[in-house]
């Protein structure tokens, strides 16, 4: 091998077909004395030589003369050949090793001529993006089919995107990481709205896994409820505007209502709150469009006047890690949406009053509830708060600029939309060229990890399988049945 030449943080790298034992995504050590440059290959190309077509036309027009090979007894158009065969390497350098030192900005090369050139195995990669990890470490998958781990300070007081088209392996991806945190005595918060995560005390044969004394099933309005009271006046105000879009007129005359009923008889109920705008004087556009939203809130059965759950004892930290699952699946649009504000708001309260441990915020489908008045305080004050988001989606570009910019780590699945690849390289400190050129081309179970938890080093895995019930699988409708057309008799 031999370096042809360099452009920007590409290199390209001239090497024989004999030479190409390398898959798209590996690592290429290139050393010279004590100094070792990190490359990427991202592609592989045929060298671009002079006349190269013209010796290609010649060979079509001459390779046969009636109907007999030309013979070339002296093998005088071998070298030639060889030349011919050169392919390019397209590699991104990603650091410069000085001892044990990353640099991610030096200007030192290696010779053309000098350098040694060697495939960075599983093991020398771990090594350089793990620091003393004490052991907080899981197993994600492989490298050069060889098992590969992330460490879990690196998701500790991060904002983590998991995102790649649907079937591409994401959710399986999260789940691993679920299962690594509890492990090793997190807590998991989880909005669960497939019901993909409901089954993670199970192993796929039916016994009980690793998971099972740690987790929690949270069914709203079954055995998880709220009420006015351990709500507050604000996050109420809050539900009412970011779920229900309620005017500001009637937030405001809400508010007086609650604060008078309040002075007479403490935190009012839903009962008399609803009988309070039924009779006191007002606008009657107001009183209709409060009186809808708070029946369309009773009817939710989430919010009630009596046995309120006790959020602080569910999250509470434990021993053996704590998996509390919110089974948001069976709910209307507007119910998750209601769950989903209430959480959240007695979360941050809950942490800013340091009434539980820091945790973990798991957000299954987050395209789908994601708003930016909902998550704008969580992920601007997450490391004060203690409240560190997972974000699982198939739509990247439904994710608010704010929460991208807050990343810390992107675990990237297939994506085939430019739009899509584009909107996560401008945010990503990978290069836009090769998420393009690796991420388009993945297969499923693989992904691209760039950011904090790979110290700003992008590795190309395959995603281990799992031996818990995970779920998630398409359900089919030809699967396991018969091939038989309408009219056409049977075999």
């Amino acid at each position: 091998m031999r370096i042809l030449q360099k452009r920007g943080d590409t290199l390209e790298i001239l090497c024989s077909p004999s030479e190409l034992n390398l898959s798209i995504g590996d690592y290429l050590k290139i050393s010279q004395g004590n100094g070792i440059l990190l490359a990427q290959v991202v592609d592989v190309a045929y060298a671009d030589l002079p006349g190269a077509v013209e010796d290609l036309l010649r060979d079509l027009v001459v390779e046969e003369v009636d109907g007999a090979k030309v013979i070339d007894p002296y093998n005088t158009g071998s070298i030639s050949m060889l030349m011919r065969e050169t392919r390019v390497l397209v590699a991104k350098i990603r650091c410069v090793l000085e001892g044990d030192k990353v640099v991610h900005n030096s200007s030192w090369l290696p010779s053309r001529y000098t350098a040694v050139f060697e495939r960075a195995t599983s093991e020398y990669l771990r090594r350089l993006i793990t620091w003393d990890d004490a052991g907080l470490s899981v197993e994600v998958g492989f490298i050069a089919e060889e098992p590969f781990t992330l460490s879990l300070r690196n998701l500790d007081g991060c904002l983590t995107i998991v995102t790649g088209k649907k079937e591409s392996g994401k959710s399986h991806m999260a789940k691993l990481l679920v299962q690594g945190i509890v492990s090793h005595g997190g807590t998991v918060l989880v909005f669960d709205v497939n019901g993909e995560y409901l089954y993670l005390d199970r192993r796929v044969d039916g016994k009980p896994s690793s998971l099972a004394r740690a987790m929690q099933r949270l069914e709203p309005g079954v055995n998880f409820k709220t009420t006015l009271q351990s709500m507050g006046l604000k996050t109420f105000l809050d539900i009412l505007e970011h779920v229900y879009a309620t005017p500001p007129t009637s937030l405001r005359e809400l508010a007086r209502l609650w604060k008078k009923l309040e002075r007479k008889e403490g935190t009012p109920s839903l009962d008399t709150l609803l009988e309070c705008v039924e009779k006191e004087p007002m606008n009657e556009a107001v009183r209709d469009a409060l009186l809808t939203r708070l029946q369309s809130i009773i009817s939710s059965g989430f919010i009630g006047d009596d046995d309120a759950s006790d959020l602080g004892s569910i999250l509470e930290a434990r021993p053996g890690g704590n998996l509390v699952v919110v089974n948001l699946s069976k709910l209307l649009p507007s119910i998750r949406r209601l769950v989903v504000e209430y959480l959240l708001s007695h979360v941050a309260s809950l942490l800013s009053q340091e009434r539980i441990e820091p945790l973990f915020l798991l957000a299954e489908e987050a395209h789908l509830y994601l708003r930016e008045t909902y998550w704008e305080d969580i992920v601007t004050r997450m490391r004060h708060l203690g409240l560190f988001p997972i974000f699982v989606t198939n739509q990247p570009d439904t994710i608010p600029e704010v929460v991208y910019r807050q990343a810390d780590n992107i675990f990237l699945f297939n994506l085939m939309n430019d739009n899509d690849l584009e909107k996560i390289a401008k945010v990503s400190k990978v290069d836009a060229e090769t998420i393009r050129l690796l991420v388009k081309r993945m297969p499923p179970r693989h992904c691209l990890v760039t950011g904090r938890i790979v110290n700003d080093i992008p590795l190309l895995m395959k995603v281990r399988p799992s031996e818990l019930q995970t779920m998630g699988r398409t359900k089919l409708f030809f699967k396991n049945r018969s091939h038989t057309k309408i009219g056409v008799a049977g075999t």
